[in-house]
């Protein structure tokens, strides 16, 4: 047996200011292991849509909104809605930014993410209003029986094809439990576009995760705001998401308790305080603010490698291994391979983090629309065994290679994906969009 990696035990975050006490969270202290917690189902981002929806005078889905855990200050009807969401945008953000956390304390609340806490599920579930377990994107390089192989489910593409499947053909819609909200009937006559980065407007997730809406591309930030200003404008009812990637982006590679987190936050809120001069009177009386997160993070301070004898060993025991950050998904080749594959992963990880059965983790992704139908699907596509590392812990997939190391390169510094409160709780804000005006 290879020997185990160098860890330690769980390391704590320091709460910030803003975070849920921990009094407020206790109750979702995970029992199977005290270190992580559980998604609120009733209380995630999968009511943030079912919230615009109620807003907008409609009924929210199969999944509540969340008006029910807002203070009472925030709007309970709007004729139009801007959705704000920030990937990676968890309370150690909030904590350094100026106007969104002013905001937070008169309009603010926490919510959980999904399981995996990972940019492919949760992202699907904010705009879907379902979670893992129904809308068919249960991890980020997960098993499907259909191409039969692991698909990375951000670019939609089989891992080392050439091509994505849907370039190839196949619609990966056909992968859905259920229509997602901005797919069925609750969105009829309901007028609504979505806004994004050029690069990945009508690719990889995005074919999938906004049902019918309009994509509307952007190169640049300010080009966006500008762009979601004039679509406020001409609305005469509806709502705009404008989706940015920028903390997700620059955390994984310069740690999330620097300063530059806190710089790119101020620069997001005050390009918003300038799109509310961009608006009508009316249009700025009329529109109701919310800023959602798909996840928050931690840093990363300890690899479990899974290159070399270890990744051999697991290859040899396994048909597939998929990873959603922190989140090891192991596909078995047979049943009698569990206790054997279980046993050597949990001695080799240590107290870096704990192996679950799928058992012990489905309900973790949610509810199920129909388990008779549903549950085999589940369970090929979440993995016979999960393993979710602890914080500051990341998967070590490929081996350093300091012969081909670059000036100046980037590293991996912080990841997501696991279940501790820095990546599980993130903040949602319901404001007047007046509110964000400058004075």
């Amino acid at each position: 047996m290879p020997p185990s990696p160098r860890s330690t035990a769980p390391t704590s975050t320091a709460p910030t200011s803003t975070a849920p006490a921990a009094r407020e969270i206790e109750h979702l202290r995970w029992p199977a292991e005290p270190a992580f917690y559980r998604p609120d189902h009733g209380r995630s981002l999968v009511g943030v849509f079912p919230t615009v929806f109620e807003l907008l005078g409609r009924e929210p889905g199969p999944f509540p909104g969340l008006l029910a855990h807002l203070p009472a200050a925030s709007p309970r009807r709007a004729r139009k809605v801007l959705v704000l969401c920030l990937d990676g945008f968890g309370f150690r953000h909030l904590d350094r930014a100026g106007r969104f956390r002013a905001l937070y304390g008169d309009y603010g609340t926490w919510v959980t993410s999904v399981f995996p806490s990972i940019t492919s599920c949760a992202l699907t579930s904010i705009y879907q209003g379902l979670p893992p377990s129904r809308h068919g994107i249960t991890g980020h390089l997960i098993w499907k029986d259909f191409p039969g192989a692991v698909v990375d489910m951000l670019r939609m593409q089989v891992v080392g094809a050439k091509a994505s499947l849907t370039d190839a053909g196949f619609d990966v819609r056909r992968w859905q439990r259920e229509p997602g909200l901005l797919a069925g009937p609750h969105s009829r006559g309901l007028h609504g576009y979505h806004l994004m980065h050029n690069a990945i407007v009508g690719s990889g997730l995005s074919t999938l995760c906004y049902g019918d809406t309009p994509l509307v591309g952007f190169g640049e930030m300010l080009e966006g705001v500008t762009k979601a200003a004039r679509i406020l404008d001409d609305l005469d009812s509806g709502w705009v998401g404008l989706y940015l990637a920028t903390l997700d982006t620059l955390t994984h590679v310069l740690a999330s308790e620097g300063a530059q987190s806190g710089l790119a936050v101020r620069h997001i809120e005050e390009a918003l305080a300038w799109l509310t001069t961009l608006l009508s009177p009316r249009t700025l009386a009329d529109t109701a603010l919310v800023i959602a997160a798909d996840h928050g993070d931690d840093s990363v301070h300890h690899w479990v490698p899974l290159h070399g004898p270890p990744g051999e060993w697991l290859q040899a025991h396994t048909r597939a291994l998929g990873f959603s950050g922190r989140v090891l998904h192991v596909y078995l080749g047979s049943p009698a391979d569990a206790d054997t594959v279980r046993g050597w992963l949990a001695d080799y990880i240590g107290a870096a983090g704990r192996v679950f059965a799928y058992d012990e983790v489905r309900e973790l992704a949610g509810p199920q629309p129909d388990p008779a139908v549903d549950e085999p699907w589940l369970r090929q596509s979440l993995g016979d065994l999960v393993a979710i590392l602890h914080a500051g812990h990341n998967w070590q997939r490929l081996a350093p290679d300091p012969d081909q190391e670059k000036p100046y390169a980037s590293h991996l510094v912080s990841q997501h994906g696991g279940l501790s409160a820095g990546e599980l709780f993130v903040p949602l804000v319901c404001a007047p969009l007046a509110a964000l005006a400058p004075e």
